[in-house]
């Protein structure tokens, strides 16, 4: 136990962020490095005083976010070139549906539990094209998914569209048999990665997923404006770029995508988000490491989930046993907003989740930075306002 705490000790002096409240919200905006944050700063003052048009430097950019690529493979498993960096999970979606070609009638499924940046686009694409959604209802996911979601298979099923991990409840999802079943009625599986990337182990080619779009800044705490969408080079061809940058082109209408995911693209990558993206990721490789990390993440939230489900008045929303880092709860006669206010004065910084046809829920993201103490603090918390709730009416602002 004394060499985990000397680590974890040894890695919170890294992330002052971690010290400063019981930080407990990596499901919006993960921590920030030392050296991530550092490596901004170094290369904005260098734009700065040097300019951005001194000789080597579009050179420079471009080895910077080859080496991402290399850092992105490690992680997440697939070949470096089949990562395209992008500035969000939202923006590797849009490109993924948006490559599709549609017809009027295709259909989409998705379940109830998504995020609104992943119904925006398929909304988008509906109006756009005439395609039409469909929508699973998985309960909180801890059922049988595949049977839900294969009920809204029909012969004009184009794409399943859904989160590896749920943001209103934190059910990991077995990507490798919603695939399974996708591939089996010659459908794609495009993943909404903002909650797992990070937060749970994943190698991306043995989920045999079609497209799979994470962020940066969430639960890697890289900074805001960066993320990437992994396509294999199988399926290049089922995703046609949206936006070309990277391509070999002339007048004439001939055009050639650049080989790999680089296609995808836009081009104009802001040089210090991708240099502190880079030190953050090698900050989790060499320091953290991510089989530590995935391990210490899951074990501190099955301990937070098996303490608060013993509390009287609180409901857990999570389904037990299939979570990683992210545990949804209730309590009897509180509202999440309050639940989360309350918290926040008392140092324990959570948020509350509200979008229907999602559950309204209490969230809490444990992660690996967080202390024993923390946790079992934040547990003692949750205590006091479930034995009465009315301490706490009206902290937060209606959802």
């Amino acid at each position: 136990m004394l060499q985990v705490e000397t680590k974890l000790d040894a890695l919170r002096e890294q992330l002052p962020a971690v010290r400063a409240t019981g930080y407990f919200n990596a499901g919006t905006n993960g921590p920030m490095s030392i050296a991530a944050h550092q490596a901004i700063v170094d290369a904005a003052t260098e734009e700065l005083k040097a300019g951005r048009i001194i000789p080597g430097v579009y050179e420079g950019h471009a080895v910077n976010i080859e080496r991402v690529r290399v850092q992105l493979s490690r992680l997440f498993g697939g070949e470096a070139d089949e990562f395209a960096l992008t500035r969000s999970s939202n923006e590797g979606l849009s490109i993924a549906l948006n490559g599709i070609d549609w017809a009027p009638g295709d259909e989409v499924i998705t379940t109830n539990l998504e995020h609104p940046l992943l119904f925006a686009p398929l909304g988008m694409i509906a109006h756009r094209y005439g395609t039409k959604i469909r929508v699973a209802n998985i309960g909180n996911g801890g059922g049988d998914i595949i049977t839900a979601l294969e009920r809204q298979i029909t012969g004009r099923t184009r794409v399943i569209a859904l989160s590896h991990v749920m943001w209103s409840s934190g059910a990991v999802i077995d990507l490798a048999a919603v695939a399974e079943l996708a591939h089996a009625y010659d459908a794609l599986l495009i993943v909404d990665a903002a909650q797992s990337a990070g937060q749970v182990p994943v190698n991306l080619p043995e989920t045999n997923v079609d497209a799979y779009a994470m962020p940066g800044q969430k639960w890697l705490g890289c900074p805001e404006g960066t993320g990437a969408l992994w396509i294999p080079r199988h399926r290049l061809t089922d995703f046609v770029p949206t936006y070309v940058r990277y391509c070999a082109s002339d007048p004439a209408g001939y055009i050639v995508p650049c080989p790999g995911s680089r296609r995808y693209e836009m081009g104009e990558a802001y040089a210090p988000a991708v240099l502190g993206m880079e030190a953050q990721l090698q900050f989790l490789l060499d320091e953290v490491g991510p089989e530590w990390m995935y391990e210490r993440t899951r074990a501190l939230a099955d301990h937070f989930l098996a303490s608060i489900e013993n509390i009287d008045g609180v409901t857990v929303c999570s389904p037990r046993g299939q979570i990683g880092g992210l545990v949804c709860f209730n309590i009897n006669g509180a509202i999440p907003q309050d639940i989360a206010a309350a918290l926040f004065e008392r140092n324990y910084t959570i948020r509350y989740v509200a979008y229907p046809p999602g559950p309204t829920v209490a969230r809490a993201s444990i992660a690996w930075w967080n202390s024993d103490e923390e946790v079992d603090g934040m547990v003692e918390e949750l205590r006091k306002i479930a034995a009465d709730p009315s301490t706490i009416e009206g902290k937060g602002a209606p959802a």
